[in-house]
């Protein structure tokens, strides 16, 4: 069995091996968790190191930043427009916006906690768990993760790597 290390600090368990491998940098932060138990028995992978990991959470937190100001550009004209030739496909518009707009505020935090633990803290232990794919879900330590699941189906890039670390 093959186990792929994470950087703990805190109560924070951060993916060191797959972070890379996300199509959409600001998503990163979906591959930090708060809750892993540690594996011990197999064979363990050779971690991102943790300075790189930092470098690829503070991109992926850029990248968050640019998506909000190009959102931010595009909603003043297409406030004024839409309102005027459709006020029906306006209101699902905004609808859409508000999901949005609250799924990236969810990242937004996320990434300050996350980056600020990383920075400030003394101590960043290297642990192990297992992971694996079965009837098209990803299993961490034998359970199912819905959000590696749910990377797994929609980023081929995570997709293609989880396989080939898997099968190599």
């Amino acid at each position: 069995m093959k186990l792929f290390p994470f950087y703990m600090t805190d109560n924070i368990f951060i993916d060191a091996y797959f972070l890379e491998n996300i199509s959409k940098p600001h998503t990163r932060i979906l591959l930090v968790r708060t809750n892993l138990k540690p594996e011990e028995n197999g064979e363990k992978l050779e971690p991102i190191p943790l300075n790189q990991v930092v470098k690829l959470l503070e991109d992926g937190y850029v990248d968050l930043k640019s998506l909000n100001e190009k959102k931010e550009r595009l909603d003043a004209l297409d406030y004024l427009l839409s309102s005027l030739y459709n006020p029906g496909l306006y209101f699902r518009k905004r609808e859409a916006e508000i999901t949005l707009s609250s799924l990236l505020r969810i990242y937004d935090l996320a990434y300050k906690q996350v980056l600020k633990k990383l920075r400030y803290s003394n101590h960043v232990n290297l642990i192990f768990a297992s992971i694996s794919v079965s009837n098209n879900s990803i299993l961490i330590n034998g359970k199912e993760d819905k959000i590696y699941t749910a990377l797994f189906k929609s980023d081929s890039n995570f997709k293609e790597a989880i396989l080939s670390s898997l099968s190599g």
